[in-house]
């Protein structure tokens, strides 16, 4: 019988499932069941031959779908059929796939945990980082879909909401209270080329054949270049120098000093171990950083610092700077930086800042760049370890030269100095 309106409607439902077969279009037929529900189905082979497999797939709900549609769309199962493709098995992963969400939690415990390119440990913090962003912007826009639906056109809207900011709100936190999530355009970059490499986890785990944010266009990193002047240099000394009620206070000005007398990066510094500090070679010895083992050579004003610490830590302290509350390191950097800053005037300096300092004093004194890169491990973790086994290079004379010229500055107190050694209550040892 030829399929049409009328003849649907006229055929009756029997005791058994019944399909009649349409005349014009081979293997598109009607489904009828005992109950009355009527449904369009096709039925193909996939392969070729007689003895290639024979699936049938439902194309519709007559009722929901008009005879019309269920032709269209049975001619387009054929067509893939004809390709080798197989439609109801394509149906059958879209049915079972992922959902962002789900991904993002996949990643979170076993793809984050490693660089892709390299196979190296990440710092928990990276981990935290990245996992917080994808549950911040990712999951709450995007987490109900299906991974294997995602197209380029998907992301590229992803993006424009992201700098939009239509995933910024603020939430209880449970570490630090408030989390205020914000949008813009940085933040849809960084976004982004997260939700790429975590669609890369998913390529390789052959969750999806290709990843669909290549060639989305982002916008440009505003790379930022704040620099201090040796006048807010001294300023930035003198508020260090000025007592403060805070706790931590002490604490925190002996790592902002070694921030920009080393030039090293936050984290390093904050979660300093006493077996990476080589006072014999006056150098950090560091195990991990953002480009992996790090040689950062001291200058002297920071190896007075350092030895100052040394004779108020416990023989068998691990961290340099330990945190009152708990085993680990120290944390509370943001909140007295916001307090030193304020009171040196420099209200728009991050503490990353102190890092492009270090460089730009290097630079304006006659320091070499390859020097200053080396200094700062721009390079491969295995170039920065040509100078773990050496005491005195021109890296090492480098770095006291700048750390001079910035200590002159910022009138960092001597190792005698009584300023140097002053902790509150707080923070001395037990």
């Amino acid at each position: 019988m030829r399929l049409t309106k009328r003849s649907v409607d006229a055929v009756m439902p029997e005791a058994v499932d019944r399909i009649y077969w349409d005349d014009e279009l081979p293997m598109f037929g009607l489904r009828v069941r005992p109950a009355g529900k009527k449904t369009f189905v096709v039925q193909y082979r996939v392969g070729g031959g007689r003895k290639a497999r024979l699936r049938k797939l439902t194309v519709g709900v007559y009722g929901t779908s008009t005879v019309d549609e269920a032709r269209i769309e049975a001619k387009a199962v054929l067509r893939k059929a004809g390709l080798g493709e197989d439609p109801a098995e394509e149906r059958l992963r879209h049915r079972t796939a992922a959902t962002v969400a789900e991904l993002i939690d996949i990643w979170s415990t076993t793809g984050v945990t490693t660089n892709r390119r390299t196979g190296e440990a990440r710092s928990p913090q990276n981990i935290a980082n990245e996992v917080a962003q994808a549950n911040h912007h990712l999951k709450p826009l995007i987490g109900h879909r299906a991974v294997v639906d995602l197209t380029r056109s998907d992301i590229e809207h992803l993006r424009n909401q992201i700098a939009k900011g239509d995933s910024r709100t603020k939430r209880k936190g449970r570490k630090r209270g408030l989390v205020n999530v914000k949008g813009g355009a940085g933040t849809a970059a960084r976004t982004i080329r997260l939700l790429s490499s975590i669609l890369s986890f998913a390529v390789d785990q052959r969750l999806i054949e290709r990843n669909p944010a290549l060639g989305v266009k982002l916008a440009p990193s505003q790379k930022r270049h704040r620099y201090l002047s040796a006048a807010e240099i001294r300023q930035l000394g003198q508020a260090l120098d000025t007592p403060a009620a805070s706790p931590t206070a002490g604490k925190a000005a002996t790592i902002i000093r070694l921030l920009i007398l080393t030039g090293a990066r936050r984290g390093e510094i904050e979660a300093l171990k006493w077996p990476e500090v080589d006072f014999e070679f006056g150098m950090l010895r560091l195990e991990s950083s953002k480009t992996g083992a790090k040689i950062i050579p001291l200058a002297g004003a920071a190896i007075d610092l350092l030895v100052a610490e040394r004779e108020w830590a416990n023989d068998n302290a691990k961290w340099v700077f330990p945190a009152a509350r708990s085993d680990g390191h120290f944390d509370g950097l943001s909140k007295e930086w916001c307090r030193i800053r304020k009171a040196a005037g420099i209200g728009d300096v991050r503490i990353h800042d102190l890092r492009h300092t270090f460089a730009s004093v290097g630079a304006s004194g006659g320091v070499g760049l390859p020097l200053i890169g080396g200094i700062l491990g721009h390079r491969q973790a295995s170039t920065t370890q040509r100078y773990a086994h050496l005491a005195d290079t021109p890296l090492r004379r480098a770095a006291d030269e700048i750390g001079r010229q910035i200590a002159a500055k910022l009138a960092a107190p001597a190792l005698k100095d009584d300023r140097c050694v002053a902790r509150t209550k707080a923070e001395a040892r037990p």
